[in-house]
């Protein structure tokens, strides 16, 4: 059962249909449950860290997170992968291809830091863009 996930579980999702600069085809996302929909999840979609992601190629090859060049980007160490905060969306349970299963078979959900430091940022993304100042 697709709708049976815990907060911060991640899977493949298909994200075939998206346009323009959307991140399109399967991708690794995070799912979170959104309370009283049991079809929709809300996903962060993850892909492979780049070097457009870092500020300088020492960043990137260290991978250091506090370096990331955008705002809504969020390098998890967890994954070695980026969140693309600005990506974030709610979508059908049925984009769901599959879990993500460590060497071991065992679903990989982040871990409390990890989700911690997501959703901080996550936070911060969202009221920046809410509530930024108008030009005058």
């Amino acid at each position: 059962m697709k709708e049976c996930f815990l907060d911060g579980t991640l899977c493949h999702i298909d994200f075939v249909g998206n346009v323009g600069s959307e991140i399109n085809s399967v991708h690794l996302g995070v799912l979170y449950h959104l309370p009283g929909i049991d079809n929709l999840a809300l996903c962060i979609p993850l892909t492979s860290p780049k070097m457009k992601h870092f500020k300088s190629e020492k960043d990137y090859n260290e991978r250091n997170y506090l370096q990331t060049k955008h705002f809504s980007w969020q390098y998890l160490k967890q994954t070695d992968s980026i969140a693309l905060l600005e990506q974030t969306k709610s979508i059908s349970i049925n984009r769901i291809k599959n879990y993500y299963e460590n060497q071991d078979g065992k679903i990989v959900v982040l871990d409390k830091h990890t989700q911690d430091l997501l959703r901080e940022k996550l936070i911060s993304y969202f009221e920046k863009v809410l509530y930024k100042k108008k030009k005058r």
